[in-house]
């Protein structure tokens, strides 16, 4: 697998995220078995795409999708602004279980508001599943029902996740090399 050279170190394979995005595939259907009416799958845009379509197409359960754009970065490396619902869910969740599905979890304060807004609309139940999960950076209380990955406290990118929309389409995950990047956006 060849390393793109704004970064600086592949952290977790294509092979490592396909083999934990079927793991987890399993554990939702084994916990969901038995719902009357099709899981709800919420992605949140952009980065959520790779790892909500994988996990989408290993569910052997029936399931709609959903998709919210929240707000928090503006091109940054950390968020710069509270968290704002820039597009929401069109169908009605009241009494359905509902499955948020992140890229990352950093501070936790775009998950909050999030849970929070859609609690709102009454759903029988609300989980979240993440590809990875940042502790590090954690701080409001809250837990992912499911995690792909502990993320270490590094800028990351790849597998959806970026840095200003650039890298998301990288197979893996990697550790951005900012230098490099910074570099390269003054020479344009």
């Amino acid at each position: 697998m060849l390393k793109h050279n704004l970064v600086k170190e592949i952290i977790i394979t294509e092979e490592q995220i396909q083999k934990r995005v079927t793991e987890l595939a399993k554990e939702i259907e084994t916990y969901y078995q038995n719902i009357e009416k099709p899981l709800i799958l919420i992605g949140i845009l952009r980065g959520c795409l790779p790892f909500f379509a994988d996990v989408m197409m290993k569910l052997n359960i029936e399931c709609t999708t959903e998709f919210m754009y929240v707000e928090s970065y503006l091109g940054q490396t950390s968020p710069t602004i509270e968290p704002r619902i820039k597009f929401d869910i069109f169908a009605d969740i009241k009494d359905r279980d509902v499955l948020i599905v992140e890229d990352i979890i950093d501070s936790g304060k775009t998950l909050i508001k999030l849970v929070e807004h859609l609690t709102q609309k009454q759903p029988k139940s609300i989980k979240i599943l993440t590809l990875l999960d940042k502790k590090a950076k954690r701080i409001v209380d809250l837990e992912a029902d499911w995690f792909g990955f502990e993320a270490p406290d590094h800028f990351l990118v790849g597998y959806g996740l970026d840095y200003q929309e650039i890298l998301r389409n990288l197979p893996y995950i990697g550790i951005a090399d900012l230098e490099k990047i910074k570099a390269l956006k003054n020479k344009s």
